[in-house]
């Protein structure tokens, strides 16, 4: 199920606008939040790969493990995963269906904004991998 066109720009408004202003202290409140954000990811239903990609990105750059990062990067997941774990969205969550459109709409902009990145951080994790094995 897609989001309606009106939907669609509020959600690109807040993106925008959540990931100009998210700061540290909104990471440390994302991060000390994690069961939510895992437990609600599981509604993601195709952007749940997404998620776990982005959610290892800002835990690796939250325990000090991966800075080669752009803060911008950091923000808009930090964002994407607070409008995740936030009852308060464009379509609310108790909606049936349509309430994690928007929250997987987010990740999906999020995703198409910072592929390169993303794509960069995906093979600096194999590579972790790679060296433990």
């Amino acid at each position: 199920m897609a989001l309606s066109e009106s939907d669609q720009e509020r959600v690109n408004a807040s993106v925008e606008h959540g990931a100009k202003s998210f700061t540290e202290e909104d990471l440390k409140k994302v991060m000390a939040d994690s069961a939510t954000a895992e437990k609600k990811s599981l509604s993601l239903g195709d952007q749940l790969e997404t998620f776990k990609v982005m959610w290892a990105l800002i835990q690796d750059y939250w325990n000090g493990d991966y800075k080669n990062v752009p803060w911008k990067l950091i923000a808009a997941i930090g964002f994407a995963v607070a409008y995740l774990i936030s009852p308060i969205d464009v379509i609310p969550d108790f909606i049936p269906i349509l309430g994690f459109v928007d929250d997987a709409a987010v990740f999906a902009l999020t995703l198409a904004a910072f592929q390169s990145e993303i794509d960069t951080y995906k093979e600096w994790k194999a590579q972790q991998k790679k060296k433990e094995d």
